[in-house]
């Protein structure tokens, strides 16, 4: 390799790492920060958040590389044109293609790898970063109970403890206010007990050993309201159980395998792209023949009713059963109305599954045109504003890397309600940006430069 591509690839390649390396711990915090109350007060092991960590770092690598490569593109050959070192290559007969040729190929192979990147390790890290927050509600249930506080986070109750670690707890105090009629009227108090789950997550038990309930006993009268006894029982072994459905019904414990797109290879989305439109299909079927069938007797019916008149005998009813035939018509016409709208919602939830499906396998393949579209905007821009460093490259950077995530977004969300086709969705931003990286291109290949002192156009290199 001749020296001069050595030291662009050498150049472009120590700022694309530090950036990626940033860029990764940033978007990773973000992250951390988003579920700061979740992981907090579960007595997790370091270990166990590191690992955690790891995964969602592979899972921000979408992000975290374009921006690196846009980034590292426009320091390098800003930097370049800065020293004068690129019209020194020019003036010496090397043309624009050429300078950038060595890292285009670098690029691409970025490119490529981002694709396996995307395609490989990214399902396998979003599918073990949530089975691991799973295994950690489940292994821990301890997780939000913290010691000398009253936690009220579970429905008919409120706990507190003195001490925790794992699923073992001492010093219990449950107050059970699960008969909202009788209020706050009993307390179990044990002085250690161990929480694990039970029925596959869906309940809590809490297993208290040599514990005392006391009860309050209900006041028939005022007057045996003043001075109201209670009960003390004491026991050897007492099991409480506490419903968790609320905590199953958030996205950081919910893994539903059948939709978890994000987790699906290339292959594995069109296998399950093709079942989901069976299923549609099928289900598209069944129910407009259940229709047809149910309503297929309407014309004829219709046809009856105008030759014989049959609102004569109805006439003649008393009104008493005339107004309960009228109900039970208004009552099946509101069930089939209900049964038709369930319907409806069925094939929506099943066609939306079906593009997001779409959407994530398009993803697979831009994430790798991406980084080259931004490229071509990237190390053009530099040369054109001939500036290096983290002052100006850096905002330009950001400014475009957000223009990119912005019409993503937007494109992505137009794609997930049906507005546009999944393919328009995800390919839309790049074909924005086009246009931009060409123009910028055509600028730096032509000797185009903008000095920011005299804020005009300079004349191309002679």
């Amino acid at each position: 390799m001749p020296r001069l591509d050595r030291y662009l690839v050498a150049s472009f390649l120590r700022l694309f790492i530090r950036t990626v390396a940033l860029s990764v711990f940033i978007l990773m915090m973000q992250m951390v920060w988003k579920y700061i109350e979740e992981l907090t007060g579960r007595g997790i092991e370091l270990t166990v958040l590191l690992e955690l960590m790891l995964y969602w770092s592979a899972a921000v690598l979408p992000m975290a590389v374009p921006v690196a490569v846009l980034l590292a593109g426009i320091m390098v050959f800003g930097e370049l044109a800065e020293t004068n070192e690129f019209a020194a290559l020019r003036a010496s007969g090397i043309g624009f293609w050429r300078i950038t040729r060595p890292v285009v190929v670098v690029v691409a192979l970025i490119g490529v790898g981002m694709f396996f990147v995307n395609n490989n390790l990214i399902p396998v890290a979003n599918f073990k970063g949530e089975n691991l927050l799973i295994n950690i509600a489940q292994q821990k249930p301890t997780f939000n109970l913290q010691p000398g506080y009253f936690y009220h986070g579970l429905e008919g109750y409120t706990v507190k403890v003195d001490r925790k670690s794992d699923n073992e707890v001492w010093g219990i105090l449950v107050y059970d206010h699960s008969d909202r009629s009788q209020g706050n009227n009993r307390l179990v108090t044990a002085p250690h007990g161990v929480l694990k789950p039970f029925a596959g997550g869906k309940w809590l038990e809490l297993t208290l050993e040599n514990g005392s309930i006391y009860e309050e006993l209900q006041a028939r009268n005022p007057e045996e309201r003043a001075g109201r006894p209670f009960l003390r029982a004491t026991f050897d072994t007492a099991f409480l159980r506490f419903n968790m459905a609320q905590f199953q019904g958030k996205d950081l414990y919910a893994v539903q395998r059948t939709n978890q797109f994000n987790m699906l290879t290339v292959s594995q989305l069109e296998s399950s792209l093709d079942s989901l439109n069976r299923m549609i299909g099928t289900r598209r079927h069944e129910m407009g023949r259940e229709w047809t069938l149910r309503y297929s007797g309407l014309d004829s019916a219709r046809a009856w009713s105008t030759e014989q008149n049959p609102s004569a005998p109805f006439e003649q009813l008393d009104p008493v059963d005339q107004a309960r035939i009228v109900g039970n018509a208004r009552f099946m016409a509101e069930a089939q109305r209900e049964r038709l709208a369930q319907s409806k919602m069925e094939l929506d939830y099943r066609s939306e599954v079906a593009i997001r499906h779409r959407l994530e396998w398009h993803k697979k393949f831009a994430i790798g045109l991406t980084c080259v579209l931004l490229f071509f905007i990237g190390a053009p821009l530099g040369a054109v504003i001939r500036k290096g460093g983290f002052g100006l490259p850096f905002v330009l950077s950001v400014v475009l890397f957000l223009l990119h995530y912005v019409l993503g977004m937007v494109s992505e969300k137009m794609g997930r309600g049906a507005v546009i086709g999944a393919a328009e969705a995800i390919w839309l931003p790049n074909l924005v940006l086009l246009p931009l990286a060409v123009w910028i291109t055509w600028l730096a290949a032509q000797d185009k430069t903008w000095n920011f002192r005299k804020n005009e156009r300079t004349a191309p290199v002679q």
